[in-house]
């Protein structure tokens, strides 16, 4: 084969090559282009651009008016206001009226403690827990706002099954005649639980330590550091006793591990505690007021769902009793009512929080030294309850 003829066969080589590389390129612009079509295709007919709320819950019963309404879903169609579950109990899509408002993430934390961090770190949007958790919140400077309480009562000190302790004095008594510290658990350091037993023990002149060796203290607290770590606390011999929120306490006497002491109103001194404030349901200020309509719906949703609780009982104790995973027996025995509403009692109880929390310096930050009625204008808003 002469040279000529080899140079024809090269050149044909090369131009097919190149026809070949154009028609591929070609291909994958039309596949791309395709791929890009239907992507805004399915944008334009099936995403709604909502806000995505992270808020902080846990399953037990001081959330119960978002279990129930997560739980009853579309049946809350009749307040016009309801959840539709994309992954349930982590995932909802909020509607009122038929209107997507927002999706709604669920995160568990391990109490109010964490998610006043995680509010600081704009890791949470908002949160079902302790109004004391939520001061913890504004005195480390996050700006956070209450919207409206979620229920009010329901915290008890629990002893090992089968200890005969059953009201204060004989409590405080077992204490004075203790050899030793006798060690009360807690499951989040600034939780309403843990503020009360603390304040009425130092009522009573018992000595309190978080020091395990300060063998000269009446009582030493421990944090066990979540409230799933209540229940085996016993089984582990790592306290003699604990103080928690409904439905622990509740469970602890169902199950066998525990006998309930004291339950809230009849924690020294008497009367103090009666009808007292919990957990609220608060947000971060800035995205409150970004999102006022989905805050709004929430409130009203939570309104109704701790209005439907209390009318329907027996159907709603069925309820919370799947979700977190006790009895129904430990659910009905809970000393706990659900509730939107602030009454003056509801007020002065956040006041004597306040007032305990700066007492037992548990405020290093905006709040030391100060007095509820200086931030009240900015850290409730209840422009939302019964609008």
């Amino acid at each position: 084969m002469n040279k000529r003829v080899i140079s024809i066969l090269l050149v044909f080589t090369l131009v097919l090559s190149i026809l070949g590389g154009c028609t591929k390129q070609e291909t994958e612009e039309l596949n791309t282009s395709n791929e890009e079509n239907i992507i805004d295709d399915n944008k334009d007919d099936t995403i709604e651009e909502v806000p995505v709320i992270n808020m902080a819950w846990d399953f037990d019963l001081h959330a119960s008016v978002m279990l129930v309404a997560s739980a009853r879903g579309e049946e809350f169609k009749d307040s016009g206001i309801w959840l539709k579950p994309i992954i349930e109990k982590e995932q909802y899509e909020l509607y009122k009226e038929g209107e997507k408002l927002a999706l709604i993430n669920t995160i568990v934390t391990k109490g109010s403690s964490e998610s006043a961090v995680m509010l600081g770190q704009k890791r949470l949007d908002c949160a079902l827990n302790s109004v004391t958790g939520m001061l913890s919140a504004k005195d480390q400077g996050t700006d956070v706002e209450v919207l409206c309480p979620v229920h009010v009562d329901g915290i008890g000190l629990v002893f090992p099954h089968g200890t005969e302790l059953n009201n204060w004095e004989e409590v405080s008594q077992y204490i004075l005649d203790s050899e030793t510290p006798v060690r009360i658990g807690y499951h989040s350091p600034v939780s309403a639980p843990r503020i009360v037993l603390e304040t009425a023990l130092k009522q009573a002149d018992i000595k309190v330590t978080e020091n395990p060796n300060d063998f000269d203290a009446d009582v030493l607290l421990v944090d066990l550091k979540g409230a799933k770590n209540l229940l085996p606390a016993f089984s582990g011999d790592q306290v003699d006793a604990w103080v928690a929120p409904s439905h622990y306490p509740e469970a602890a006497e169902a199950e066998g591990i525990g006998s309930i002491a004291l339950k809230l109103n009849e924690f020294p001194p008497e009367g103090q505690w009666y009808d007292f404030p919990c957990c609220v349901f608060a947000g971060r200020a800035d995205v409150i007021s970004e999102y006022p309509e989905v805050f709004e719906a929430l409130v009203d949703l939570f309104t109704y769902s701790a209005e439907w609780i209390n009318s329907n009982r027996d159907e709603a104790s069925m309820i919370l009793s799947e979700i977190i995973g006790v009895s129904k027996e430990a659910v009905d025995a809970a000393s706990i009512v659900f509730t939107t509403q602030v009454s003056d009692k509801w007020k002065e109880g956040v006041g004597i929080y306040f007032d305990l929390l700066d007492e037992l310096e548990k405020f290093d930050g905006d709040l030391k030294g100060g007095k509820l009625e200086d931030i009240e204008d900015e850290f409730y808003n209840f422009k939302y309850i019964n609008n």
